[in-house]
C-alpha cells in the first residue's frame, strides 16, 4: 500500500512537472519579439541615472476601437533596461509603456508627466535580435524625478 502511494505522488509529480514544461515551451512559441527600453531618476539631467529594479507595463490597444488588447509586466536590470516579450498581432496595434509601481529609489519617487510613459514605434526597423526575435524600442526614455529635479 506504502508503495503504491508512493509510486502515485512520483506519478502526479511527473505529470505535474512535464505540464509546467509543455506550457514553458507554448509561451516560448507565442512570442513575436521584444520592446526595450530604459528607465532613469532625472532623465532631464544628462540622460539621468539608470535605475534598478523599477517596474513598467506595456500596454496594447486596438487603434480603431481602443479595446485593450495586451498587457505584460517588465522589471529593469542593473543597467536600467528592460526587455519585455510581446505577442504575436500587436503590432498591428497602439502600444505605450509606463512606469507601473513606486521607484525602488527613496530619493527619487517623483512622478514627472510626459516622463512616465512613452510609445513603441513598430513602423521603425528593429534594433536588434534576442532569440530570433525582433526588438524594438521604445520611443523615449522613461524615469522618475528627485525632489530638485530640473524635470518639469
Amino acid at each position: 500500500m506504502a508503495n503504491t502511494m508512493k509510486m502515485a505522488i512520483l506519478i502526479a509529480t511527473v505529470a505535474l512537472c512535464m505540464s509546467s514544461l509543455l506550457s514553458l515551451v507554448y509561451a516560448g512559441a507565442n512570442i513575436n519579439g521584444y520592446i526595450t527600453g530604459k528607465v532613469v531618476c532625472d532623465p532631464c539631467i544628462n540622460g539621468g541615472k539608470p535605475i534598478k529594479s523599477a517596474q513598467m507595463m506595456v500596454i496594447c490597444f486596438d487603434k480603431k476601437t481602443n479595446d485593450g488588447t495586451y498587457a505584460r509586466k517588465g522589471i529593469t536590470n542593473d543597467v536600467g533596461v528592460y526587455k519585455i516579450a510581446m505577442k504575436p498581432g500587436i503590432e498591428a496595434d497602439y502600444c505605450e509603456v509606463r512606469l507601473h509601481k513606486n521607484s525602488p529609489w527613496k530619493a527619487c519617487k517623483g512622478i514627472i508627466p510626459g516622463k512616465n510613459v512613452t510609445t513603441v514605434n513598430f513602423n521603425n526597423k528593429p534594433v536588434g535580435l534576442s532569440n530570433n526575435k525582433p526588438v524594438y524600442a521604445a520611443a523615449d526614455v522613461i524615469g522618475y524625478k528627485r525632489r530638485r529635479s530640473l524635470c518639469n
